[in-house]
């Protein structure tokens, strides 16, 4: 595993993470079983261990440690985030007219949790993406 696969798979691993406890606190908060702030602290702590791990690895070794392999990784993992964050920006528009129907309104300072819901989709997908592609190369991620 090169340096990109081990960051992207520190990310993804403590995003899911946090994802399960942000779920498992909403279940908490909406059936009111307990506080759901031990949940949503332990997910902060889960993601930013991922972030802080992700920064301790080191640089490879050698001569060559970004080719032009690895450039079309990153644009292609680009482009699957951008894709990904359209996607959650029409699922998120509809969503409520589906869930509450026409006549219905919702707050408008929800509107900012699209913006975030966004950032983590496209972060998300961006390093799926970058595993995915580096898993076709077999081996240690290199040709």
């Amino acid at each position: 595993m090169n340096r990109e696969q081990k960051r992207a798979l520190a990310i993804v691993i403590s995003m899911s993470l946090a994802m399960i406890l942000c779920i498992a606190a909403f279940v908490l908060h909406h059936f009111k079983v307990r506080s759901p702030w031990p949940c949503i602290f332990l997910a902060a702590v889960v993601q930013g261990t991922g972030v802080v791990v992700s920064f301790r690895f080191k640089p490879d070794k050698g001569a060559i440690a970004f080719d032009e392999r690895d450039k079309q990784i990153e644009k292609n993992a680009n482009l699957a985030g951008f894709g990904a964050v359209y996607l959650f920006i029409i699922l998120a528009s509809f969503a409520p007219i589906a869930v509450l129907g026409e006549e219905a309104s919702i707050p408008v300072t929800w509107l900012p949790f699209l913006l975030v819901g966004a950032g983590l989709c496209q972060a998300f997908a961006f390093f799926v993406a970058i595993l995915v592609q580096y898993g076709r190369g077999g081996g240690n991620g290199k040709k």
